[in-house]
C-alpha cells in the first residue's frame, strides 16, 4: 500500500481534475556527469528546483511472467530531433544509463512524490528516425561486489585506490602493490588498513 500524501490520495480518486498526473524522466548517462530532465508534457516544469523539458516519450509498463524472468521496461524517447543520436555513439549505445521515473501531481509539486519513483537501468538500446528505444530493468544485484567489505590480512584496502582521498599519499610514487613493507617505504604506512591478524589462506563470511 503506497503511503501518498492525502492531497495526493484524493487526486487519484476524483472521476476528473485540473491536476493531471506527469511522468517523469532522469536520465544519468554513463559518464555520471551528463543529465537530463523530461516530462511528458506540453510545458516545461520546475521539480524539486529542477527544471525538466517538455518531451516526447512513451513508457511501457513490464508485464507479468510466468517463468521468474525479471521485469523489463521499454522506454521510448523522441529522435526527431536526434537529441540523444549523439549520446549513443558516444557511450555506446547507453546502456548502463541510469533512468529514475517519477510520477507527479502538477497541481501539487511541492509534497512528497518518493512513493511513485522508480528506478532503473538501461540493458539495452535500439534507435530509428523516429524513437531512440530503451529495454531497462531494475538494479541487477548480481553485479554487486559480494561481500560488501572484504578483509585481507596482507594487502591494504586501498590498493586500488592510490594516491584516493583514503590512501591520501602525495608523493612521487606511481604504483603500490598494497603490501605494508611498501606502504612504510613510502612513508604513508599510518593510511595502510590491512589485517595482519587474520589468517593468510582460506575465506571466512561473516
Amino acid at each position: 500500500m503506497l503511503n501518498l500524501p492525502p492531497v495526493l490520495i484524493i487526486e487519484t480518486l476524483k472521476i476528473s481534475s485540473i491536476n493531471p498526473f506527469l511522468f517523469l524522466l532522469d536520465i544519468t548517462l554513463p559518464d555520471n556527469i551528463t543529465k537530463l530532465y523530461l516530462v511528458h508534457n506540453t510545458e516545461d516544469i520546475i521539480y524539486q528546483s529542477r527544471t525538466y523539458t517538455k518531451f516526447p516519450f512513451q513508457i511501457e509498463l513490464p508485464s507479468s511472467r510466468s517463468k521468474g524472468q525479471l521485469p523489463n521496461w521499454t522506454i521510448r524517447v523522441s529522435n526527431v530531433t536526434l537529441i540523444l543520436e549523439s549520446y549513443l555513439e558516444q557511450f555506446k549505445g547507453l546502456n548502463g544509463t541510469k533512468i529514475k521515473m517519477r510520477i507527479v501531481n502538477a497541481g501539487y509539486l511541492t509534497v512528497d512524490h518518493s512513493e511513485l519513483e522508480t528506478d532503473l537501468e538501461v540493458l539495452s538500446s535500439m534507435s530509428d528516425a523516429e524513437w531512440v528505444t530503451f529495454i531497462c530493468g531494475g538494479p541487477n544485484f548480481l553485479n554487486q561486489v559480494f561481500p560488501a567489505i572484504r578483509y585481507i590480512s596482507g594487502s591494504c584496502r586501498w590498493k586500488k585506490d592510490f594516491k584516493g582521498a583514503e590512501c591520501a599519499y602525495t608523493g612521487s610514487a606511481t604504483s603500490c602493490d598494497g603490501l605494508l613493507t611498501t606502504c612504510r617505504s613510502y612513508n604513508n604506512s599510518r593510511r595502510w588498513v590491512g589485517y595482519p591478524g587474520l589468517a593468510s589462506k582460506g575465506a571466512r563470511l561473516v
